[in-house]
């Protein structure tokens, strides 16, 4: 029996994923070569470190730029956020800190764990099955006003 092809597995992910999915990989793909990275580190073996570190930097670059312009305080404090993200994987990078490259994944994780509620309450929303108002709220950060496409972030396709 023939093996799917995993490059082909990854591509169809990617295609029918939603903006927030895709985001959520990105983040995921940032963790995992952080945590490769801390693992050659870990085993002396700078050279692999220095590689996953780059590309850990590449993905958290791209976090980055997938930040819409715009005036919101959301996109303001993504941008800070991310652009501390690449800082400090920068200067892991060229001191071979492994301290400052735990710094860089426990803030992964954090936003890791936020964009997979996000995406699951897209998804519930999406289903028409929203959650009653008598529930347990879940905890999201305040926006004094809606934020639109055209201001930001937006997990319309």
């Amino acid at each position: 029996m023939p093996q799917a092809n995993p490059s082909s597995y990854l591509e169809s992910k990617v295609k029918t994923a939603s903006p927030a999915q895709l985001h959520l990989m990105l983040i995921e793909g940032a963790l995992r070569f952080c945590t490769k990275a801390q693992h050659e580190l870990g085993d002396n073996n700078e050279g692999h470190a220095n590689e996953a570190m780059l590309r850990a930097m590449d993905i958290v670059g791209e976090m980055l730029a997938g930040v819409r312009g715009g005036e919101s305080d959301i996109n303001q404090k993504l941008c800070e956020l991310y652009q501390f993200l690449f800082y400090t994987l920068t200067s892991a990078y060229v001191n071979t800190d492994a301290t400052k490259l735990s710094d860089v994944m426990r803030i992964l994780e954090f936003e890791r764990e936020t964009w997979q509620l996000a995406c699951e309450r897209a998804h519930t929303q999406q289903k028409g099955n929203a959650r009653p108002t008598t529930s347990t709220p879940i905890v999201a950060p305040h926006i004094a006003q809606p934020t639109t496409a055209a201001q930001g972030l937006s997990f319309e396709a």
